[in-house]
């Protein structure tokens, strides 16, 4: 049987205003080039504005547990059934991968540190924004074995601090780049969307590669 790695499905607007659920097709792309199926998820409650009750919670619960990993997309606004995924793989021991609105909904699972960048330097159309440093005694130097990288910047808010992960990796500016739940055997969220560059930067592939080896 293959792994199933869920997207949690992203809150949007299509261009005729109507509510819709989405899921970036380049994940979907990079999770079927490495034989894996992807398992798109939408959050189990009619009203994301609200805290989920013990039903809804249950449900996505079900829905997580059919998964081998989790993929917790970029996006503009994080609800209360973000952390309730990020809360349960913690618990399971679910490989999860957050990436730039996902990695701040995993540091601020039980605190609120969102802050904006006031001068919105860190939204650049650029592949390779800014450099990040890597710290040598974690799990993203051992995958990349490198102690600074380039990353791409499409972000205009960021984390003060990385509430219960530890930081990994930080801008030169100081903006946390990377944060890790050294319990879990894969809990990783970046700032950076690796997505965007995977099929031309091979610190983007192995990123994907090693969360896939732990599925």
């Amino acid at each position: 049987m293959k792994k199933i790695v869920g997207i949690i499905l992203r809150y949007d607007k299509n261009i005729t205003n109507k509510d819709v659920f989405i899921m970036y097709d380049t994940f979907k792309n990079i999770i079927l080039d490495n034989d894996i199926l992807p398992l798109c998820i939408t959050p189990p409650t009619k009203n994301i504005y609200v805290k989920m009750n013990e039903e809804e919670i249950s449900s996505l619960h079900y829905i997580l547990d059919m998964c081998d990993g989790i993929i917790l997309q970029g996006g503009d606004n994080f609800y209360d059934y973000d952390k309730e995924v990020v809360k349960y793989v913690i618990d399971r021991d679910i490989p999860i991968l957050g990436i730039c609105l996902g990695m701040q909904v995993m540091a601020c699972l039980y605190e609120d540190n969102l802050k904006k960048i006031g001068n919105n330097t860190h939204y650049l159309e650029d592949d390779y924004a800014h450099t990040i440093n890597i710290n040598k005694n974690s799990l993203m130097y051992k995958i990349l074995n490198k102690d600074s990288i380039r990353v791409n910047s499409y972000h205009k808010e960021c984390v003060s601090s990385s509430g219960i992960y530890n930081v990994s990796a930080t801008s030169q500016d100081n903006i946390i780049e990377i944060i890790e739940y050294n319990k879990n055997k894969f809990n990783v969220g970046v700032q950076f969307h690796p997505e965007k560059t995977y099929y031309i930067d091979d610190n983007m592939k192995k990123i994907f590669k090693y969360f896939f080896e732990c599925l």
